[in-house]
Order: C-alpha cells, then structure tokens, then sequence
C-alpha cells in the first residue's frame, strides 16, 4: 500500500486555508472570527501552544456549516486535485493528513481514495481526537488502523518534516507542484 499526505502534495494548495478563505468571503461574520486567528498562531509562532490547540480554535466558526458548503466548495476546487494522482492511483492508496476528516471526505470520494486518514473532530466539543493526525500521529493513526506489520511501499508528501511516515516507508517522494522527487 501507498500513502499520500493531502495538502500541497495531492491538493495543489492548503485545502483547509483554502476554505476557510472561500467560507468568510460567502459568510462575512466569519472575518469578525480574524483576531482569535491572528492571536492563536501567534501563539504557536512562539511555541505557547501546540499545533492541535490551534487547530481547536482555528476551526471554530466551521464545524457547523452543512455539508453542502464543502461540496460546493469542492465543486470549485477539484481542479487543484493534482492529475498526476489520478493517473497513478491505486485502490489501495491512503490518504493520510493533518486536515480534518470531515472536510477531506468529500475530496477522497472524488479521486477514488476510500482510505482516509485525518485528524478526527469532535464535532459537539470542538475537540481534537487524539492521536492528532500530524507529524507522528499520522504513523500512530496508521499504525491503528492497519497494524504494525503493515507494509508501507511509499510515501509521498511536500515536505521532509512528515519524517514519521518518510522513515518507515519502503520508499518516499517529495511532490512539488505536481513534479515527484524520489528521496528515499
């Protein structure tokens, strides 16, 4: 099996700004939501909180639109989802990311992935379900769901940084712009 980080390796973007961006410009009280936003990354910027954290309050405003607006929002995007995915894909392929399940479901439906692996919400409390899906936890979460003997063939993400899953992967690629680097 093969597994794919999402933002900025099969979406060519950061899927989640992205929206959120696409939310506030058809949902303007959302803009009024800005100072927490600037005021929690800043917080991260100097290492107050942890990235799950941020993720809890950054979200906020968006755990109770309908599913809708995600599909209409894909409707428009889908083009960023890199073609050469498509061309490649496997049935077998996990989609493994930092970004909210809820929100990525809807564009793993639409290039034939039906393995996802995201950060988990709870959708009552606003809570991040442990292990966050980023860094580590995305080994931790695929671990979970396919056992410690599972075979990892390859890896693809934008960065060097996803080391838990690049480290374990038989091989791994690095995507940019829709160009693969092989680098392990």
């Amino acid at each position: 099996m093969r597994a794919f980080d999402f933002d900025h390796t099969i979406y060519n973007g950061y899927s989640y700004r992205d929206f959120c961006i696409y939310m506030a410009l058809r949902r303007p009280w959302i803009w009024l939501y800005l100072p927490v936003i600037i005021f929690v990354a800043t917080l991260k910027l100097f290492h107050i909180v942890k990235m799950k954290h941020v993720v809890e309050w950054v979200l906020k405003p968006f755990y109770r639109l309908k599913h809708e607006h995600i599909v209409r929002f894909w409707d428009k995007h889908e083009k960023r989802l890199g073609q050469w995915y498509r061309d490649i894909h496997r049935d077998d392929d996990v989609v493994i990311s930092a970004t909210p399940a809820f929100f990525l479901e809807e564009a793993c439906r639409r290039i034939g992935v039906t393995n996802l692996i995201a950060t988990e919400i709870d959708m009552k409390t606003g809570k991040v379900i442990d292990p966050y899906c980023y860094r580590e936890g995305k080994w931790e979460r695929f671990v979970t769901a396919y056992g410690e003997d599972a075979r990892l063939e390859a890896y693809y993400t934008d960065t060097p940084k996803d080391s838990g899953m690049l480290d374990r992967a038989e091989e791994g690629y690095l995507v940019k712009k829709g160009k693969i680097t092989r680098i392990r």
